[in-house]
């Protein structure tokens, strides 16, 4: 029986090694890859193709949650968990929403991590009792499908409002993204009429509510 092949994706070194550490004690599992930021980890699912992918929810580029979307419209087959340090049921619910089928905390025992990888690996979904309870809650409640606003931002608009949260100038994402600069401003313009941000302060506060940057 082949080795279960993961990919770790997380902005600290530390964080991967250990986690490498722990998979590798197991002879089930093989690590094929590690990313330090969201648009590497989105290369590495396409280019590894591994069976699950581990993701912090904040990295720099693209977030967690941006890149377990955009593989779910890809439709790329890794099953998704992320392992983060937020006990926030609100991130924990955009996680499942993106398609990710596990939120474990970064405290969580190696018990867990394999409870959390055979339930993905039989398609089940997984997250950490500290949360469980509270996530139910939201995604029972009348207003789950209304939970995260972001939703009213297109893909490229939610990558844009991370990278100026991030502190980056408008010539510098338009680099980052091959756009003009005159692109990039009508989209932070878009941006903040959508979301109502009468300042960038506005937006960064959201920002760090939303789990796409840390304060």
């Amino acid at each position: 029986m082949r080795p279960i092949k993961i990919i770790l994706a997380d902005d600290h070194k530390i964080v991967r090694q250990g986690m490498r550490s722990l998979l590798e004690s197991h002879p089930g599992f093989e690590v094929i890859g590690e990313a330090d930021d969201g648009e590497e980890a989105l290369k590495l699912l396409e280019s590894l193709v591994p069976d699950i992918a581990f993701l912090d929810v904040m990295m720099p580029n693209l977030n967690g949650i941006e890149v377990a979307n955009t593989a779910r419209q890809r439709g790329l087959k890794t099953k998704l968990i992320f392992l983060s340090m937020h006990a926030n049921s609100t991130y924990a619910v955009r996680a499942l929403q993106s398609g990710a089928l596990g939120y474990l905390l970064k405290d969580s025992d190696f018990a867990e991590i394999l409870q959390a990888i055979q339930s993905v690996m039989e398609g089940r979904h997984y997250l950490s009792a500290a949360i469980a309870d509270d996530v139910l809650g939201i995604l029972l409640s009348s207003n789950a499908d209304n939970n995260d606003s972001l939703d009213a931002l297109s893909a490229r608009e939610r990558e844009i409002l991370q990278l100026i949260a991030e502190g980056n100038t408008n010539i510098i994402i338009a680099q980052k993204l091959t756009l003009s600069v005159r692109t990039v401003e009508s989209h932070r313009a878009h941006i903040m009429a959508k979301m109502r941000f009468k300042s960038q302060s506005d937006l960064v506060r959201y920002a760090i509510q939303q789990g796409l940057i840390t304060p």
